[in-house]
């Protein structure tokens, strides 16, 4: 029978917490670099395979979306019952390996397929952390670890462009693939010989080991700020990795930027801006809360809306430079809300649910953003080609900026009915 801890008890040490915080830190920094390492080499794989945009958006979105939206509930029910430790070790091996396989593929079909691979590891990632930071810190603080755990990512994101742009240009890239890749590999085993398995809050309630994943989806959804909280980060998600997807590709038509260049600006705009925004997000979140909980929803609110109008000004901008220190800012303003729209989940779910309630919303943001954001924007971009040329995806990103106000607005409308369904 799997150890619990009472809701609202001791918990684990604090050096046994911070070492396991580190450790999820770098599961999230691969996490991130190797989702998005494809971004800073649209260009060469689209130049050597002669794709188009709306091909590069399949790859960069949807072959990765696919499986990883579809098995992160099933993949989330085991962490539900099953060792979380294990469970993370293993697929953060799989999408490693599969990263560093990226570079060995010799047509689209090929990458599509290896894409996926990619997506299955990762889709067992976020809930399973998720659900271990939940039993690692105490309610008041997991705002704040989860926003360093997302802090992780975004330097993965900021150190795989920078590392990946640099060497794509000295080795080329299917070499800078399996540089990158492999390392993860390596993590994966020190964390299932190092890392102990935490102990559950909560037992789970009587007959809830029983339940299937569709019962607990509908328990769920019947909460609407959960809903709407869920369609806040789904639309949020559209214009985020839409926008990250494609931004190293227009500075490179648009502005003419070399793979190290854009490599180091943009890693440098998404680290700085990313990880001091999200750490800004947490810290406002462990002011504010004890005040009113409805805070972890109006945070995300003013953060995704209030990044619209500064990302728009990164594509209109004429100067390449001015435009990345813009991105700088916009980067922030929209990453201060999107660790503490990722703990909010925890609050509308029992301890029983939570890697399933994560994995829901993680569902439908994935196929949504992940799988459509890419996508559309090359679709967008490919649409307008015949009418502006080069400028075509300069207009695509401006276009999509909009969704982040959309976004904004259902987190807005989660706040309304947060104190009756928050746990």
């Amino acid at each position: 029978m799997t150890d619990t801890i009472a809701e609202g008890t001791a918990s684990p040490k604090p050096a046994v917490a911070a070492y396991a915080l580190s450790l999820l830190f770098f599961v999230s920094f691969f996490n991130y670099m190797d989702r998005m390492v494809l971004a800073v080499l649209v260009e060469p794989i689209k130049a050597e395979l002669g794709l188009t945009d709306s091909q590069l958006g399949l790859l960069t979105g949807l072959a990765f979306a696919a499986l990883y939206a579809t098995l992160g509930i099933p993949l989330a029910r085991l962490a539900d019952r099953k060792s979380r430790v294990v469970i993370l070790s293993a697929c953060l091996v799989l999408w490693s390996v599969m990263t560093a396989a990226t570079g060995l593929a010799r047509n689209f079909w090929q990458l599509f397929v290896i894409r996926m691979g990619v997506g299955v590891g990762e889709a067992g990632c976020v809930p399973t952390a998720h659900s271990m930071i939940g039993d690692l810190f105490p309610p008041e603080k997991r705002a704040f670890a989860i926003s360093v755990f997302q802090a992780g990512g975004l330097a993965g994101l900021s150190g795989g462009l920078m590392l990946t742009g640099i060497l794509a240009d000295q080795i080329g890239w299917r070499l800078a693939l399996c540089v990158v890749g492999l390392p993860g590999a390596l993590l994966g085993v020190i964390i299932l010989l190092t890392l102990k398995e935490p102990k559950r809050r909560t037992a789970p309630q009587a007959g809830s080991s029983g339940e299937s994943a569709l019962t607990v989806i509908k328990i769920l959804l019947k909460r609407k700020a959960l809903l709407h909280l869920t369609l806040g980060l789904s639309v949020g998600s559209f214009a985020t990795y839409g926008l990250t997807q494609w931004i190293p590709a227009f500075f490179i038509r648009s502005h003419g930027l070399s793979l190290t260049q854009i490599g180091v600006w943009s890693g440098l705009a998404a680290g700085i801006g990313g990880i001091l925004g999200v750490l800004a997000g947490g810290a406002a979140a462990v002011k504010l809360l004890p005040g009113d909980r409805r805070w972890e929803l109006w945070l995300p609110a003013m953060a995704y809306a209030g990044s619209a109008p500064i990302y728009l000004a990164v594509f209109l901008w004429p100067s390449p430079f001015i435009a990345i220190t813009i991105k700088v800012a916009a980067t922030f303003i929209a990453a201060s809300g999107g660790g503490v729209a990722l703990s909010a989940i925890q609050s509308f779910a029992e301890p029983h649910r939570r890697a399933t309630a994560v994995s829901l919303v993680l569902f439908l943001s994935s196929l949504l953003g992940l799988g459509a954001g890419p996508f559309a924007v090359g679709l967008i971009s490919d649409l307008l080609e015949p009418r502006l040329g080069g400028e075509s995806l300069r207009y695509a990103l401006a276009i999509s900026t909009g969704a982040l106000i959309w976004a904004g607005a259902h987190f807005a409308m989660a706040a309304r009915s947060a104190r009756q369904d928050q746990i």
